[in-house]
């Protein structure tokens, strides 16, 4: 069975077996666009099938377009990414001193999400509260995101916050004299040939585009309504095509427009100021993790009935989007599915049978105790517990993971008396939390890591 064969049978079972109205995916190997298709429906009422240049919601995955519009000014010298965010937003308050361009695009400035960044007590000042259904311009942004308590001092943790990304566009808008997403269109889409990318609108005519749903009560419904302005914020506000983002992956791979160092220092883990990476090895709009002993580059997106994945797996010179019309599509695990289909050393974990349920037990009180801030000393080995106990646990802990009534299944095991892996998978959501554990001889922790997929 060929490669194409084998996807089209998967991908429309994950069509056949779940809620998911529809899939476009993009699939770029060697330099090569090797699978560009669609799946299912774009719009379920008015049953018009998914094409490759269906339109969909970025989602998140806009970030990595947000912080390309900073490196293009980076590039022309026009910002820098160590200065400070107040050069450009002068109104923004004290606490935002030594918060830097880098800060936010690291998500180490200490902004955090919207439920924390907008909830002023009193409307006042040209504030009106932050939420879906309500209209806000840059000013109003600002207003909101500046009366936000820091949750840590700049470059000393990570928490993740679309509130840094929205002040990120409104700087590039600032220093530019437009829109990021003009920008993009100017020196990024147009050049390398991602036709429809664009903002997202509410109101303008979208050739192709999807419409978005989400499942409630167990029935498949169209989207919630967000105001238009919160539809193209630098959080994560564009649409495009899985044709798109198959030129933005060939891109990528072999640079026309931007080039090989700004790549890198997009792509590479940003160090925290005690020198270490964040837990899951955060770039410049980019995560970073390893599977199987291979690198792996990624970001998510959910928003506006939409969900998206796109990974790069450099080593491997292969790169995979996933895009759905649903906000419970679990795409990164369809995306890490596709990659195995295509290269079987990307092969994803699996649940495997656990012929130690004791221990998986026991790890599952661990891994409570973590996201409860009460991990426990003695189970680390010295080294482990200083690394971790150096904010990585903290990091963990923001992130909302709820252990109660998701099962922890093994995926992976190996090793002998001295040294021995345990490696699981929990399911949040669209997503799976993976966690590896290395344990010595004596019992104690000596590595562990996390990453989602």
């Amino acid at each position: 069975m060929s490669h194409t064969e084998e996807l089209d049978r998967y991908l429309q079972a994950e069509i056949e077996n779940s809620q998911v109205p529809g899939l476009g995916v993009a699939i770029v190997g060697n330099g090569e666009i090797i699978h560009l298709a669609g799946y299912g429906l774009a719009n379920v009422e008015n049953n018009t099938p998914v094409s490759p240049d269906t339109v969909f919601h970025s989602g998140s995955t806009g970030k990595m377009f947000t912080a390309t519009s900073v490196l293009f000014l980076l590039q022309d010298g026009r910002i820098g990414l160590d200065d400070q965010i107040l050069t450009y937003i002068p109104e923004g308050p004290q606490s935002w001193v030594g918060i830097t361009i880098r800060h936010l695009l690291s998500m180490m400035a200490g902004l955090g999400n919207f439920e924390i960044a907008f909830e002023p007590t009193e409307d006042r000042d040209g504030i009106v509260h932050y939420n879906l259904w309500q209209d806000h311009s840059d000013q109003q942004l600002i207003n909101l995101a500046r009366r936000s308590p820091l949750l840590h001092a700049p470059g000393e943790g990570y928490r993740y916050s679309n509130t840094g990304y929205m002040l990120a566009a409104i700087i590039v808008a600032r220093v530019s004299g437009k829109p990021y997403y003009e920008l993009l269109r100017e020196r990024l889409f147009g050049p390398i040939g991602m036709a429809t990318a664009r903002d997202a609108s509410w109101y303008d005519i979208v050739p192709n585009r999807a419409a978005g749903h989400c499942i409630r009560d167990g029935r498949l419904e169209n989207r919630y309504w967000a105001a238009p302005t919160l539809q193209r914020t630098g959080d994560g506000g564009l649409y495009y095509s899985p044709r798109d983002i198959a030129r933005w992956l060939l891109e990528l791979d072999d640079p026309k427009v931007l080039n090989h160092d700004l790549i890198d220092l997009m792509s590479n883990p940003v160090p925290m100021r005690n020198g270490q990476f964040s837990f899951n090895s955060y770039g410049l709009g980019w995560q970073n993790s390893e599977l199987r002993g291979h690198r792996k580059i990624r970001h998510g997106g959910t928003w506006d009935g939409f969900r998206a994945e796109i990974a790069r797996f450099p080593s491997r010179k292969l790169s995979v989007c996933v895009f759905a019309n649903t906000d419970e599509a679990q795409v990164a695990r369809i995306a890490q599915k596709i990659a195995g289909i295509i290269d079987p050393a990307l092969s994803p974990y699996e649940p495997i049978p656990d012929d130690d349920a004791g221990q998986t037990q026991r790890d599952r009180e661990l891994l409570q105790a973590i996201v409860e801030r009460r991990a426990p000393r003695q189970a680390f080995a010295d080294e482990t517990w200083r690394l971790w106990n150096n904010s990585w646990f903290e990091q963990i802990a923001s992130t909302g993971i709820v252990v109660a009534g998701n099962p922890l299944e093994l995926t992976h095991h190996e090793g002998d008396a001295a040294s021995h892996l345990r490696r699981y998978r929990m399911g949040l959501g669209g997503y799976f939390l993976h966690w590896s554990i290395i344990r010595g001889g004596d019992g104690r922790i000596g590595e562990m890591r996390f990453h989602m997929e």
